[in-house]
């Protein structure tokens, strides 16, 4: 995609399975610039997930004790850990949603 940072995208079918065990209903997960996810994704998708590989670049692994505390955070608030997560809110946005 033309102006979004550079990343790489991993589509390995049999991850799903494994990937279930740990994230029920899970599609994608990125990690610094790789994008892993069990099928091809669409536009909107993959716009979600380039949201994460640029807060992975402000961040770094900073990223992972930060997302852990907006997940803490939302579900204090009696929110959805994951869905109320303000790191996932502006990956939503970055897709249109």
């Amino acid at each position: 995609m033309a102006g979004d940072p550079s990343f790489r995208l991993h589509v390995v079918p049999a991850s799903r399975r494994v990937g279930g065990l740990f994230l029920p209903g899970w599609l994608a997960i990125t990690v610094g610039r790789d994008i892993l996810s069990w099928r091809d994704l669409t536009g909107p998708e993959l716009a979600h997930e380039l949201c994460h590989v640029r807060q992975w670049q402000r961040y770094g692994l900073r990223f992972i004790p930060r997302y852990l505390r907006a997940s803490w955070r939302a579900w204090r608030g009696g929110g959805d850990p994951y869905r109320d997560n303000a790191f996932e809110i502006a990956a939503r946005r970055a897709a249109g949603g």
